[in-house]
C-alpha cells in the first residue's frame, strides 16, 4: 500500500467511495423529495379539483393577469402559448411577445393547443393552461368551465381556473399557482405585499366620509344605454374598499345598463371611466395621450345635465387605466382610488407602484401616468 498524506491508498480509495456516496444520497433525497411533492392537489376559484401530477414544464395563459402571475414567480420562459390580447400588448407583455398565438381570449384553437402540446407523439402531462374565473357576463360564461368541452380529448392537459380579477380573490390564486409551480415561498412573499399594501390603504382612509361613485364601462348606442361596473366588478369591490359607495351596489349583474339621467338622479361625488391601452399607462402630457384622453373626458362633461352633477361641479371627472384595476397589480389601482376618492389621504400611489417594480423584477416604461387628469 502506498502512504499518500498520512492516509494509505486503500484508505484514500475508501474515503473517496465515501463521499460520493453522501453525495449521491444526497441528490437521491432531494430527488425523493421533490418526487414526494407529487401529485399536487388543488381546488381551483372555479370550485374544480385540480391535479398535477409532475413538474410543470409548459403553461399555456388565456388570461394576462394569470401570465403576470407566472411571471412573478419566475417561471415565464415556461410559457409556450398565448392568446391573441396578449400578443398584441408587447409592451404590457414584454417577456411573451415571441410565443405561439393559440387564440382568442374567449376562444380557443383547440387544434393549434394539440399540436404544441405534443412531445414526440404523445402529451406528457407537464402542460397546463391557465383561464379566467370570474363568473358570467351578460348571460355568457367566459369561465374556466367554458373551454372544458374542448380540452376533453386531452387528457394529459390540466385545465385550471384562477380569479386575479377581483381583488379579493388574488392572494387566494397566487397560493393555488404557487402550489402548482412549486414556488410556494414566492407566491406568499407577494401575498405579504399585497396585504399589507392593502392593509395601509384600507387604514388610511379609514373614517374619512364615503363618497357617491359612479364608475362607467363605456356606450356603443349613446348615453341611453351605459354599460356600469355593479356589485362584485373588479372595479367596484376596488371603490368599495378605497371608501367609496358605488352607485350601481343595489343593481343586479356585475355589468348592469343605465341611462345619464339615471346618473343624474344619484349625484354623484366623483364619476370614474374605465379606459383601456395597448400600452402601460399613458405618456404623460403634453402628449398624443393627454390628448386623447382630453377628449373622452370632454364627452362625459358635455352631456345633457352634467353640470348639475357634484362631481362635474367640484372637477372629480377622472379617466382610469384597465390594467391597474386587476391582477396582480390591483392594489396599485386601489391607492389611485383611494387618493381621488380622498385627496386628503396619506397615500403616495406612486411610491407603491415603484414597490410593485421591484417586486416584479421588471423595467417599466417610465414617464407613464394611470388615471387622467393626475391629482
Amino acid at each position: 500500500m502506498f502512504n499518500i498524506g498520512g492516509i494509505t491508498a486503500s484508505k484514500k480509495t475508501i474515503l473517496i467511495l465515501a463521499i460520493l456516496i453522501l453525495q449521491l444520497s444526497v441528490a437521491w433525497a432531494s430527488l425523493a423529495e421533490e418526487e414526494a411533492g407529487y401529485p399536487r392537489k388543488i381546488v381551483d376559484s372555479a370550485g374544480r379539483d385540480v391535479v398535477i401530477n409532475m413538474p410543470v414544464e409548459r403553461i399555456i395563459v388565456q388570461s394576462g393577469y394569470s401570465a403576470e402571475a407566472v411571471a412573478a414567480l419566475g417561471e415565464s420562459d415556461k410559457i409556450i402559448g398565448v392568446t391573441q390580447t396578449i400578443h398584441d400588448r408587447p409592451e404590457i407583455y414584454p417577456l411573451l411577445k415571441d410565443k405561439q398565438v393559440v387564440g382568442t381570449w374567449n376562444s380557443f384553437d383547440f387544434e393549434m393547443i394539440g399540436e404544441l402540446a405534443k412531445e414526440e407523439d404523445k402529451i406528457v402531462p407537464n402542460i397546463i393552461v391557465l383561464c379566467y374565473s370570474y363568473g358570467t357576463s351578460s348571460g355568457k360564461s367566459y369561465a374556466v368551465d367554458s373551454f372544458e368541452k374542448g380540452f376533453a380529448p386531452f387528457e394529459n392537459i390540466s385545465l385550471i381556473g384562477l380569479d386575479f380579477t377581483n381583488p379579493e380573490n388574488v392572494t387566494d390564486s397566487m397560493t393555488k399557482l404557487g402550489i402548482i409551480l412549486g414556488r410556494e415561498k414566492k407566491a406568499e412573499a407577494y401575498n405579504q405585499w399585497n396585504r399589507e399594501k392593502t392593509l395601509q390603504i384600507k387604514a388610511a382612509v379609514a373614517g374619512l366620509p364615503l363618497q357617491k361613485v359612479y364608475i362607467e364601462s363605456g356606450s356603443s348606442t349613446g348615453t341611453s344605454d351605459l354599460t356600469v361596473y355593479g356589485p362584485g366588478s373588479g372595479f367596484a369591490s376596488l371603490v368599495n374598499l378605497a371608501g367609496g359607495l358605488n352607485i350601481a351596489n343595489e343593481m343586479s349583474g356585475k355589468f348592469p345598463k343605465v341611462s345619464w339621467e339615471w346618473v343624474i338622479t344619484k349625484n354623484p361625488d366623483i364619476v370614474l371611466k374605465y379606459k383601456s391601452s395597448d400600452t402601460l399607462g399613458w405618456e404623460a402630457g403634453p402628449s398624443k395621450d393627454t390628448i386623447d384622453l382630453e377628449k373622452s373626458r370632454n364627452e362625459v362633461l358635455a352631456r345633457a345635465g352634467a353640470d348639475s352633477i357634484s362631481a362635474v361641479k367640484n372637477n372629480r371627472v377622472f379617466l382610469c387605466f384597465s390594467e391597474m384595476l386587476y391582477g396582480l397589480d390591483n392594489p396599485i389601482g386601489l391607492a389611485y382610488m383611494a387618493k381621488l376618492l380622498h385627496p386628503e389621504a396619506d397615500i403616495d400611489p406612486r411610491e407603491i407602484w415603484t414597490e410593485y417594480q421591484g417586486l416584479m423584477e421588471s423595467d417599466f416604461p417610465e414617464n407613464r401616468i394611470f388615471v387622467y387628469p393626475e391629482e
